[in-house]
């Protein structure tokens, strides 16, 4: 019997249009001998209907799909009459940034008991949050950028001592970050007092928590994925992405070729043999220590004047799945997507075995106003 799998992408997000492109690409890929797929499109709640062709997204129309809501683990239509939609066996998230991969939709799934392809809901937000997570790296022995966190409602108060205090822990050129944002939006490079105040104001623009980091100089971003089946753990080829910015931007990942295509990287990553073994040794690690699940990509810069790689930053649920640097190990798009859908049914598994009944005598001994004595 096919497995029936829930493809969930879009919602409030900047990355909502590369969610949709990353959905696209997986309905296309996922085996129709073995899958029923219901695409699952969060907009202002959750729509199905004929949603894989980009022609439905280029204007969305609400009234040609149809509105469903989510009633234990069933997806329901609620017009005139309720109408039962599709029963998801599994849920293959595809959705970028916001709630979508900061834990919400994960603790949704949890909570209808629906074996889902991504981070567990606590692994989620904390990879979200750069701030946060860079102080778990650090607690773990890995190397991280030297950083600090700047909040927009203390900026706006006083942005002078700020900028000040800023100054006085990180050296010129830094980079400001929105926190919990991906895709390289709202990120901007300052040399100087004037820059780093621009590049603040765009970031608050964006999120509540700025990270603000020292910028390294001479140095090449590499990028690893990991993914597991349940039970084994495997580690793909890493990937140098290619950019004539002093960071990966927006356009550099998907308005020029980008992480959808094989135009702007280079795989592997053009480093010694040990590096490239360095920073695959310390995904599997990561990966495996922090609990993750589905596909993740760790991003890593290896700084070439002092042959450091420090750890950047982890996608839970990266764009395009990150399929292309599996296909490298001669792992295919299609067989990623079996592999990701294996690993949420053997991690339901395994959650069920943890949990246990707890009996008790205290409801048996509540008289209303307190415990028996």
């Amino acid at each position: 019997m096919k497995k029936k799998v829930a493809v969930f992408f879009g919602g409030k997000s900047c990355e909502h249009d590369i969610s949709i492109i990353t959905a696209l690409q997986a309905m296309n890929n996922l085996d129709r001998s073995k899958y029923e797929v219901c695409a699952v499109y969060i907009r202002d709640g959750f729509y199905c209907g004929d949603l894989e062709k980009i022609s439905e997204f280029t204007p969305f129309v609400e009234t040609d799909h149809t509105k469903v809501y989510l009633l234990g683990n069933t997806f329901f239509e609620c017009s005139k009459k309720i109408k039962k939609v599709f029963k998801p066996d599994v849920a293959l998230l595809c959705t970028h940034g916001g709630d979508g991969e900061n834990g919400c939709l994960q603790g949704l799934l949890e909570m209808a008991d629906i074996p889902y392809t991504s981070a567990n809901i606590l692994g989620s937000a904390v990879c979200m949050n750069k701030a946060l997570s860079k102080q778990v790296f650090e607690n773990m022995v890995l190397n991280v950028v030297k950083q600090m966190v700047v909040y927009r409602d203390k900026f706006n108060l006083d942005k002078e001592n700020t900028i000040e205090s800023i100054e006085s822990v990180l050296e010129y050129p830094v980079i400001v970050k929105p926190s919990s944002l991906g895709s390289s939006i709202g990120i901007e490079v300052a040399k100087n007092r004037d820059e780093l105040e621009h590049a603040l104001m765009v970031a608050i623009c964006f999120d509540n928590q700025i990270v603000v980091e020292r910028a390294l100089v001479d140095f090449l971003e590499i990028n690893c994925a990991v993914v597991s089946d349940g039970e084994k753990v495997i580690v793909s080829q890493t990937e140098c992405p290619v950019s004539w910015n002093s960071f990966l931007t927006y356009e550099d990942k998907y308005m020029s070729g980008g992480k959808m295509s094989e135009a702007t990287r280079k795989i592997p990553a053009p480093v010694a043999e040990e590096i490239n073994n360095e920073v695959r040794e310390n995904a599997k690690r990561v990966y495996t220590e922090l609990g993750l699940k589905g596909v993740v990509r760790i991003d890593y810069m290896y700084d070439k004047s002092l042959n450091k790689v420090f750890l950047n930053e982890i996608n839970t649920i990266p764009g395009s799945l990150a399929f292309y640097l599996f296909e490298p190990l001669g792992i295919s798009y299609k067989e990623l997507l079996d592999i990701i859908i294996e690993g949420a049914f053997a991690d339901r598994e395994k959650m069920k075995k943890n949990m246990f009944a707890f009996s008790s005598s205290v409801l048996k001994n509540y008289s209303g106003g307190g415990l028996k004595k």
